[in-house]
């Protein structure tokens, strides 16, 4: 990707020029930090795979694979079908898939390189204008992105030449593109606009925020809106409205039916006209008006991110941690591993951001399959049973990524202290996750349960509860233990896949004996205490685990 992305960039050295940044320190510090995205360990998007082999990372050709896959489902569902005369929804469906990938991608996956301030202290003491900067940032970013919305897309242009011709192919792909870049924009008005209204101390903290919310209405939104749609919309043409003219998504379908019907009309012509100037004109906006702006703010974003004096004390400390943890621990060192556990999963945003959302999609996928989805499933007698054990794999997500953490050299503080017994250390941490995340989450499941197939569910909703935590602590003993926070994430990452088959083994076991239990009178009252009793003996044996049974990395 580097050799393309700098080919391109010295070809537009005009443009650069025309937009008043310098080409020669433009490709520099391009060349620069893609040199170094090749050199780190990436989460996701954007920072892809953890580099064992020096310059050559073919992560992100895995990933790029992988959006290309899923392109194909979006590609034929939306394009392949509709006759020409129907296009205009079925390509607006398109882009707003492209245009809200994008957004969540920026969101998500770059944020921290848009609001990355180390540039300013870096770059700007040299002879470097901010717009060279700021330009450089936008390539850089873009060029991820531009590779990404041609994979989605892939698909889509095969069929679009196939069907229409060779024309309305390229300017198919030509407004897939324009999508990226207008998202771009409109993503760091966004940024723009919070660093206005938000202190910059709790920007970034805000921005996680809203990226969790974000990625729960997206994966909700994936599941419900495809059920709401109906199929006339696909397959009948649309009657023009004036507010079209307000969706950028419609900006782009109008452009591509235009040609691809053929059909040039005053209303498709605006809707081009609108794809092709709005997109540039975001650019030129962002290189001169945002950009000495954003740099400011950026520039008092890392004053105000300056880590102030921990204020100790009991007015710091959450009453409620404290009264939990008094109740459910039984010694000092199980105490402190509970409050431990309780404020770092608290404040770790890379924590709250693979976590959360994977339990708001967990909720809506529930809701989803109950409301109108997978046949007659999710209206059937046995649903319930399958929502509250998929309750469970869910909460898992959380048990993954205690273990793992940026800073997870620290972890020698752990060798460095006097304990004798990490065990208790394994189940203090195993206790604060279960009272803050798994218990909240399976009662809104439960009571949606209940509210949808009656109250004599009660016996089956703490069965599977119960179940669901021997199902936790079964897939912790069985594999390696490892102390909270104590390693890498590209770790956690190596070791999922094994994991994940070991606990669905388990899941589909103790799923079955519930379903079972359920065609004998009482059975399921009867096996609550049972239950009960199986993951008390397995939690005590949890947590005698000794320096022996630890895997330190």
């Amino acid at each position: 990707m580097k050799p393309i992305v700098l080919w391109f960039v010295v070809r537009l050295n005009p443009v650069w020029r025309l937009l008043g940044a310098d080409p020669v320190a433009l490709r520099a510090i391009v060349d620069v930090k893609l040199t170094m995205d090749n050199r780190r360990s990436y989460a996701s998007l954007g920072r892809y795979g953890q580099n064992k082999t020096g310059e050559k990372n073919n992560q992100f050709l895995i990933v790029l694979g992988m959006y290309a896959f899923f392109g194909v489902f979006t590609g034929f569902s939306m394009l392949a079908i509709p006759p020409k005369e129907a296009l205009f929804i079925p390509l607006t469906v398109t882009f707003s898939y492209l245009m809200v990938f994008c957004a969540m991608t920026l969101l998500s996956d770059f944020s921290s390189l848009i609001l990355d301030s180390a540039d300013n202290q870096i770059i700007l003491p040299r002879p470097v204008s901010g717009r060279t900067l700021l330009l450089s940032r936008i390539v850089h970013i873009a060029g991820y992105l531009f590779s990404i919305t041609l994979a989605l897309s892939l698909c889509g242009l095969i069929i679009v030449i196939m069907r229409f011709g060779a024309l309305a192919g390229i300017l198919f792909l030509a407004m897939s593109l324009l999508s990226s870049v207008l998202m771009v924009f409109l993503t760091n008005v966004f940024y723009l606009l919070l660093m206005q209204f938000t202190s910059e101390e709790r920007l970034r903290e805000v921005i996680n925020y809203f990226q969790i919310v974000m990625a729960i209405v997206f994966y909700g939104s994936y599941q419900l809106v495809p059920r709401l749609m109906n199929q006339d919309m696909l397959t009948e043409a649309v009657e023009w409205q004036n507010w079209f003219y307000l969706v950028p998504p419609m900006w782009m379908a109008g452009a591509v039916d235009m040609v691809a019907q053929p059909v040039f009309d005053g209303p498709h012509a605006l809707l081009a006209g609108l794809a092709i100037v709005l997109p540039f004109a975001g650019l030129w906006v962002m290189n001169r008006v945002l950009g000495p702006v954003f740099n400011a703010r950026l520039a008092g974003l890392e004053q105000g991110s300056t880590p102030a004096a921990v204020k100790t004390g009991p007015e710091q400390t959450s009453s409620t941690m404290q009264r939990l943890s008094r109740l459910l621990t039984d010694n000092p060192l199980e105490r402190a591993a509970f409050g431990f556990t309780w404020r770092v999963t608290a404040r770790d945003r890379k924590f709250k951001l693979k976590t959360y959302p994977q339990l708001g999609f967990g909720l809506a996928y529930i809701v989803a399959m109950s409301v109108g989805g997978f046949g007659s499933f999710g209206k059937s007698s046995g649903f319930y049973l399958f929502a509250l054990y998929y309750t469970g794999l869910f909460v898992m997500t959380a048990q993954y990524q205690l273990s793992a953490s940026d800073d997870f050299k620290a972890a020698w503080v752990y060798g460095s202290a006097p304990i004798s017994r990490p065990g208790e250390i394994l189940s203090g941490s195993m206790k604060a996750l279960i009272a803050k995340l798994m218990i909240p989450f399976y009662v809104l499941v439960a009571i949606y349960i209940a509210w949808r197939f009656g109250l004599d569910k009660i016996d089956d909703i703490i069965l599977a509860f119960s179940n669901s935590l021997i199902m936790s602590i079964s897939a912790a003993m069985a594999t390696d233990r490892k102390l909270p926070f104590s390693i890498a994430q590209d770790v956690v990452n190596r070791s999922n896949t094994a994991r994940g088959f070991l606990v669905l083994l388990i899941l589909g076991l103790i799923a079955g004996a519930h379903y079972g239990l359920t065609l004998i009178p009482y059975g399921v009252w009867v096996a609550v205490p049972f239950s009960i009793a199986i993951f008390w003996y397995l939690f005590s044996r949890y947590r005698q685990t000794g320096w022996d049974q630890i895997v330190l990395e």
